[in-house]
């Protein structure tokens, strides 16, 4: 059995959260902070935990982004009824500054999560310049193989290229169509004025 398997079938059967009594699970419960002014209060004291400090930078360090542990945070604050998710939308961006500034302190390399670095996209036009150069050359493999490069080069011709365009003694005359159109009638036509 593998892994994917076992996770699916311990997977919870669709209506479970239905049989428990109402109010025993965190959600159930109304939030503990209706203000988000209370609520961020409370998420800066626990960002100021030597715990909790330690395992952000911990964290930060192994490679996880701000923006995931924000996001951690919150959403663990509303399971557990802290607050709600509108709430969460509002105190994300001050958590995130909070957590930035965190790291800054602490000196230590972090990714933000909001959009790719100059390194990543810097790595990543590499790989796509490596990945087009071995199927480029792959594909020319495989038409040197089947002859079809044969008198061909590579380079760009030393002349333009003309366009092919349609000779005037080939095409078709127009023929012109003298039926009298009849006018409109009825509620909507248009009536000359």
């Amino acid at each position: 059995m593998s892994a994917m398997d076992d996770i699916l079938l311990n997977a919870p059967i669709p209506g479970s959260n239905l049989t428990a009594k109402f109010g025993s699970r965190p959600w159930h419960r109304p939030s503990e902070f209706f203000d988000p002014v209370d609520a961020l209060d409370y998420h800066l004291d626990r960002l100021e935990e030597s715990k909790v400090k330690k395992a952000l930078i911990t964290s930060l360090e192994l490679g996880l982004s701000v923006k995931d542990l924000t996001l951690g945070i919150l959403r663990a604050a509303v399971y557990d009824a802290k607050h709600d998710l509108d709430t969460l939308a509002i105190l994300a961006p001050v958590i995130h500054e909070a957590i930035e500034l965190m790291a800054e302190e602490a000196d230590i390399e972090f990714k933000t999560g909001l959009g790719p670095t100059e390194d990543e996209l810097r790595e990543e036009s590499e790989m796509e310049y490596s990945l087009n150069s071995m199927k480029a050359s792959k594909l020319l493999e495989k038409h040197k193989s089947t002859g079809d490069l044969e008198g061909m080069t590579l380079e760009s011709p030393s002349e333009p290229v003309p366009e092919p365009s349609m000779p005037v003694d080939d095409a078709e005359p127009m023929i012109e169509d003298n039926t009298p159109v009849e006018a409109p009638k009825g509620l909507m036509a248009r009536k000359d004025m």
